[in-house]
């Protein structure tokens, strides 16, 4: 059963008052020459208006205002009917028109001047004639058949080569439109029915370009459309995928993502589908094997899109592999470098990922490239907020300072990670691992800050107080805004009753990182008993906006 849509146009409905029943008589004579042949009848699906006019000219502008109307994905056919010719014409491209294996065909009403008996004789052969186009018949210049170029009141039916094509289609479809290994097998058979089909009534560009089409689906890794090349959005698909957007805007996203996957499936290479659904999967499903492999197979398509690497970074931010979110993120900037225009936003979005890989000095010379958004002055901000933690050397060190060590900046993030470790391992009471780490990574980053943060912080943890003095003061000669460190020297001086250095040091901490609370209970300590105290609670409830434990 082969289910049909039909359009009217304005002409063809005022010209035939029942077109709707017409049409559909018109179905079941044709069926009295297929059903034995091929096995198939046509059914009558809907009728519908089509808001066009204008009979004249050539169809095949036609067929297309007919295929931007109704893509057909959910029939075998759609048929579009315009109104008669002035004049009779028994070229078959004057009466009806089909692109060859699509979905589609125009065809043109027949006057009054026929008798009924050849009108409807002709109504089946062209009906039939382009039918068999979309499944890829050819034109046969013998003459005798409905494949002839130019219509004879004596063509009764499809000659035995032509019969053995259209059974291949029939076999195939409407699989091989969106599935590719159907498609893979329909192509091959249908190659060998066009290469069984030799001699001058077939010779042509028609035949030539079937055998291009089907070495061409052949060679794909995708479903082709009848022009040999990737299928394209139909209008319903575009509505679809804007219903889709639509719905991940408004906080749904797994609706979205269930909305969006056939259209995924069956648009591989469509650029926007793919870069939905991975970005899509990535948010919903980032532990997923199947999710990273979507966002690489996309990748593998559409190298020169950034908002695919970025994703992918994500997964291997999720999964802790740090080394491969860099190498993505890098790999995202040189995609936007080359760009002519980028939105701001986009590398605000880069600065973003590049802090969270730890590449501080990446983080902040992108988010530069996007002054003014709220986005970048947030990078900017935890950016130099994350130096001072960890005594990380500024990428540019302000003249007139004590020289820092050089760092290059794809080691920061191993650097900045190695310390989080480190200090892991000490509020673990793991000593002795802490040290052998602080000892490789003294072989690793000689002279640099953050390692002799680590070192104050283990003499400190072994009761080694002069060995933890002289590794903070160390620190804080690299970078005075060393927040951890002016904390530990803070701590160091409470335990001695250094009272004075002690509440320096916490006083710092208080002006570089107001939210750290252990700084304000250690100074309420020191300021206990003296009127400095009931001004550092003011201050407090100012910040916090409650009173000082």
């Amino acid at each position: 059963m082969l289910r049909v849509r039909v359009y009217a146009d304005v002409d063809h409905r005022a010209r035939s008052l029942h077109w709707e029943r017409g049409f559909a008589a018109w179905l079941e004579r044709a069926n009295e020459s297929v059903r034995g042949p091929l096995g198939v009848t046509f059914e009558l699906e809907s009728a519908r208006a089509w808001d066009r006019r204008g009979s004249d000219g050539p169809l095949e502008p036609v067929l297309g205002a007919l295929e931007s109307v109704d893509a057909g994905e959910d029939v075998d056919l759609v048929v579009g009917l315009v109104a008669a010719p002035v004049s009779f014409s028994g070229a078959q491209h004057e009466l009806g028109f089909a692109r060859v294996l699509g979905r589609h065909c125009v065809l043109r009403g027949l006057g009054g001047e026929l008798p009924a008996a050849a009108r409807q004789r002709l109504e089946v052969a062209v009906l039939l004639h382009e039918w068999a186009h979309t499944l890829g018949a050819l034109h046969v210049r013998d003459g005798r058949g409905w494949m002839s170029p130019k219509y004879d009141a004596d063509q009764t039916g499809f000659d035995a080569r032509t019969l053995a094509l259209l059974g291949t289609g029939l076999r195939h479809l409407p699989a091989a439109r969106v599935a590719l290994e159907s498609q893979k097998a329909w192509a091959r058979e249908l190659r060998g029915a066009v290469e069984a089909m030799t001699g001058p009534a077939w010779e042509g560009p028609e035949r030539d370009f079937l055998l291009q089409w089907t070495e061409r689906v052949r060679a794909s890794g995708v479903v082709l459309g009848p022009e040999g090349t990737p299928r394209a959005l139909t209008p319903l698909e575009r509505q679809r995928l804007a219903e889709v957007i639509a719905l991940e805007k408004s906080g749904r996203p797994e609706v979205a993502a269930e909305a969006l996957e056939p259209l995924a499936v069956r648009h591989p290479q469509d650029e926007r589908v793919q870069l939905l659904a991975c970005y899509l999967a990535v948010h919903l499903t980032p532990g997923l094997d199947a999710t990273r492999e979507r966002c690489e197979r996309a990748i593998a398509r559409f190298p020169d899109e950034p908002s695919l690497r970025m994703n992918v970074a994500l997964l291997h931010l999720h999964a802790g592999r740090f080394d491969e979110a860099r190498d993505s993120l890098v790999a995202a900037r040189r995609n936007l470098e080359a760009r002519a225009v980028v939105e701001p936003a986009q590398w605000a979005d880069l600065a973003g990922l590049f802090l969270r890989a730890h590449c501080v000095t990446w983080a902040e010379e992108t988010a530069a490239r996007a002054p003014g958004l709220a986005a970048s002055s947030v990078v900017m901000e935890q950016a130099a907020r994350l130096r001072r933690q960890v005594a990380l050397p500024p990428a540019r060190p302000e003249a007139g300072t004590f020289p820092l060590p050089s760092l290059e900046p794809a080691r920061e993030g191993d650097l900045v990670r190695a310390v989080s470790d480190v200090e892991a391992l000490l509020h673990a009471g793991s000593s002795g691992p802490a040290r052998e780490r602080i000892a490789a990574l003294s072989q690793d980053f000689p002279v640099s800050p953050s390692v002799a943060l680590l070192q104050c912080e283990l003499h400190l943890f072994q009761g080694r107080l002069g060995s933890a003095r002289t590794a903070c003061e160390r620190v804080l000669a690299f970078r005075e805004d060393a927040v951890q460190a002016h904390l530990l020297l803070g701590v160091l001086a409470t335990n001695t009753r250094a009272h004075a250095r002690a509440r320096k040091h916490l006083e710092r901490v208080i002006a570089l990182e107001p939210s750290r609370t252990e700084a304000w209970h250690l100074l309420a300590r020191e300021y206990r008993g003296t009127r400095q105290l009931r001004t550092l609670q003011a201050r407090y409830r100012e910040q916090f906006a409650r009173d000082l434990p």
